[in-house]
């Protein structure tokens, strides 16, 4: 009898606890829930770990580094104008603002800026290098753009150039051409000069000045060398001007008339 009982007992325990059909059938639907915990713990961990590394790469600027092939621009004059920033954060830096402030001085070209780790503000600058005077106390660079600096000091070896400031690139293209073509007589062009309807005067390193006009420049040029090297070169101490702007021929004004055409007149 006893044995009965307890028999019957264990049948309802067994009863009472899920079959795997039943767990089968409950499970999957736990799966959802699962996954959008872990995403949320997941999300959770990058924005802590985002937080984190933000204080720690956005640290505040504790030196200024200036680098750069620079001749006149002063690198420690630099740094005592970017001291203000100092402290401030790199995320927080006015970068368009720090430039235009660089940019004021006049040998400034172009400025670049980065975060040199881990507290470092790097400032490359890259300088304007004259290649020609331009007018009264200018100068043109490299890329053809006119700067006026507060002194010209030391660079009066350099061409002078004179035309309207507008054009001043293509001012130093057509230096550039002139100093092309000049190269093979051995001269070259200390002065160049632009009228505001285009027309050109150089003045040559051996004093002559040369009236090239407007239009027809390869030509004229190409016939001022043709001619120079056949019949003038060697009288070119005695030359004061030389005027090409004619369909044929040239003429030329003397400083002092040569000898030989003395003799012949």
């Amino acid at each position: 009898m006893l044995a009965t009982v307890r028999s019957e007992a264990a049948q309802r325990h067994r009863s009472d606890l899920p079959t795997e059909g039943a767990a089968a059938r409950w499970l999957p639907s736990l799966y959802p829930l699962l996954v959008s915990v872990q995403l949320l713990l997941l999300l959770l961990s990058l924005w802590l770990l985002h937080g984190v590394l933000a204080r720690w790469l956005d640290q505040p600027v504790g030196q200024v580094v200036v680098s750069g092939a620079l001749a006149q621009v002063d690198p420690s004059r630099v740094q005592r104008q970017l001291l203000g920033y100092a402290g401030s954060r790199y995320m927080e830096l006015p970068l368009d603002a720090i430039r235009e402030q660089l940019a004021q001085d006049p040998w400034i070209d172009q400025v670049e800026l980065y975060r040199r780790w881990p507290q470092a503000l790097q400032v490359v600058i890259h300088e304007n290098r004259p290649i020609a005077r331009w007018g009264q106390g200018g100068l043109v660079s490299e890329r053809g753009r006119v700067f006026v600096p507060p002194s010209v000091g030391g660079f009066d070896a350099l061409p002078l150039l004179s035309g309207p400031d507008n054009r001043a690139a293509e001012m130093m293209r057509q230096y550039r051409n002139f100093t092309q073509l000049l190269r093979p007589l051995g001269l070259k062009v200390s002065g160049l000069q632009m009228e505001a309807r285009g027309a050109w005067t150089l003045t040559l390193d051996n004093g002559i000045r040369l009236l090239v006009g407007r239009g027809r420049t390869l030509e004229r040029m190409e016939r001022f060398i043709r001619i120079y090297q056949a019949q003038l070169a060697d009288y070119a101490d005695k030359i004061k001007l030389i005027d090409v702007r004619y369909t044929n021929g040239l003429t030329v004004t003397w400083s002092e008339p040569p000898r030989r055409l003395e003799a012949g007149q």
